[in-house]
């Protein structure tokens, strides 16, 4: 297993606002001003990172989208490429279905299906459903995974079977159903396998799962250790057997490197040579101070010339990563990369609680100076009823490239500090790179 690592370090500066638009601003075209808020009603949804919600992209650039409730129900919604609902998704024409079956308060996985339709999971239900938001009783018969699993994805691979990945405080579980939702049985034992991933303290945090055009399966996440989480990457055969071709014996285990007390992964891709991208955060044992990115190769590897690397976003605003992010990572024509993280702005001149950023780099994991201010751009929520509500603050829990309208919408969940009105907002974000690639540097 890999143990040692060198770290490249980044430190991204930023430059003053600028009158002109940015490479990576707010499109206006979407929601008002670039934004969408959906008013969510005081449920009693707990203050912390989980769970979150999803957001998956159809191909007429329209997109679906899901979000716990606080009484352990699930909104899933669909609009258009402007923000607007789409009406003819549910039957009250808000554009959004209420899932009362997923009952218990656990992170939401979606698949967008052609027709408008979605496949979800939430660890506690499998079910699809229908372009009008019905949902198909003919799907998900027989066994399901264990209710109490930590769900940590929902992929289709090219056969058209779905993988779903979680974790317990035992091991890492993945599971594989066919088209309709039953069980594979080729797939490990009656369509489940379970991954031993040493912990010395029974944390064991599956966070994301990816699929290969071969078949093979991906998924990361982090173990605990003595000083804090190992970074994990584990590579499945199509069978479910660990993949002795990746890195000997199918796991890569790293540990934080010297100066850092953890690392794990959030997201991750596989890159059209094969190798995999993969992101999340960092910690020095004083503050979440880093995002870290790292590329593998098809052997599970390091890349060299990439390394990992755990950078800080820093310079005027500083900037501080937060640990309240899910899926925050895409690959960009161009060989480019984005990330998105949730930061601490405490400076001016944005002077909120929490936004959303994103981050470009190159493909070879160096910073896009060209993109925003110097490599990042940020995006606050505005007070969506104008009542005064302050202490704004955003988590992050997807984002998706659009490649047609050159753009990336950024979903999650905003609150405010002083919550005077007792709810709280489905928000997302349009960011469009209309200068995306104008130099036409493939790096």
């Amino acid at each position: 297993m890999l143990r040692w690592l060198a770290v490249g370090g980044l430190m991204l500066g930023a430059c003053p606002p600028m009158a002109h638009a940015l490479d990576g601003d707010a499109d206006p075209t979407f929601g008002i001003n670039g934004q969408v808020t959906i008013t969510r009603p005081n449920l009693k949804f707990p203050a912390t990172t989980a769970p979150t919600g999803d957001l998956a992209l159809l191909p007429d650039g329209r997109y679906l989208w899901a979000q716990p409730l606080g009484d352990g129900s699930l909104w899933v919604g669909r609009a258009f490429r402007d923000g607007s609902p789409d009406t003819g998704f549910g039957s009250d024409s808000s554009g959004r279905v209420t899932l009362t079956a997923c009952t218990a308060l656990r992170a939401a996985n979606l698949v967008a299906n052609a027709d408008g339709g979605a496949v979800v999971w939430t660890g506690a239900c499998l079910l699809r459903l229908t372009a009008n938001g019905s949902i198909d009783a003919t799907f998900g018969a027989g066994p399901q995974p264990p209710a109490g699993l930590r769900s940590g994805g929902l992929v289709r691979d090219s056969s058209g079977r779905f993988v779903l990945a979680g974790s317990s405080a035992q091991n890492w579980l993945v599971y594989r159903f066919d088209a309709n939702g039953v069980a594979d049985a080729t797939f490990g034992t009656a369509g489940a396998v379970e991954v031993n991933v040493p912990a010395t303290n029974n944390v064991r945090e599956l966070r994301t799962v990816s699929v290969r055009s071969d078949g093979h399966i991906l998924t990361a996440g982090s173990r605990g250790n003595t000083h804090g989480p190992n970074l994990v990457v584990v590579q499945l055969q199509e069978d479910g057997s660990l993949d002795p071709a990746w890195n000997a014996n199918g796991i890569v285990d790293i540990t934080a490197p010297n100066g850092f007390s953890s690392a794990y992964a959030n997201a991750i891709a596989v890159d059209e040579d094969g190798s995999l991208v993969v992101s999340g955060m960092g910690s020095n044992g004083v503050v979440n101070c880093c995002m870290l990115l790292a590329r593998f190769d098809t052997a599970g590897q390091l890349v060299p010339s990439f390394g990992l690397r755990l950078f800080q976003l820093a310079g005027a605003p500083n900037l501080f990563p937060f640990f309240e992010q899910r899926d925050g990572l895409a690959l960009l024509p161009n060989h480019r990369i984005m990330m998105a993280t949730i930061s601490f702005p405490f400076t001016a001149p944005f002077g909120h609680r929490t936004q959303y950023t994103l981050v470009r780099t190159f493909a070879d994991g160096e910073v896009d100076a060209s993109f925003g201010h110097g490599g990042w751009n940020s995006f606050t929520i505005a007070d969506p009823v104008a009542a005064g509500q302050t202490g704004d603050y955003e988590q992050g829990h997807a984002i998706a490239y659009e490649r047609d309208s050159d753009s990336m919408l950024i979903f999650g969940r905003t609150f405010f500090e002083d919550n005077s009105t007792g709810d709280d907002y489905v928000s997302l974000v349009r960011s469009r790179f209309d200068l995306i690639f104008a130099d036409g540097v493939d790096r």
